[in-house]
């Protein structure tokens, strides 16, 4: 599958790559389009960069990767997410 830059979110990225796919997100850096490789394998995720060959053990750790890089879309605010003034209170 091939994307650009924030085309998913990072759990629909996750689950891609859970189910044996590997992601291609084309990113733009300085008026030049990079490709950045993702996979999981033997259950670990890889991210392949021009630069350098970055490993997640935990999808946890893949999604820390794709925020950092600003590679996926940032998640749907939820209804449980979100403190009632109660919660505040406490």
């Amino acid at each position: 599958m091939r994307l650009g830059r924030k085309g998913r979110t990072s759990t629909e990225i996750i689950r891609e790559l859970e189910q044996g796919n590997r992601v291609i997100v084309d990113v733009e850096v300085l008026g030049k389009t990079l490709r950045m490789a993702l996979r999981r394998q033997e259950g670990t995720y890889y991210c392949d960069t021009p630069m350098k060959l970055l490993t997640s053990e935990t999808d946890g750790e893949m999604r820390t990767c794709l925020e950092r890089y600003r590679l996926a879309r940032p998640e749907p605010a939820s209804e449980t997410d979100e403190e009632t003034p109660a919660q505040i209170r406490e």
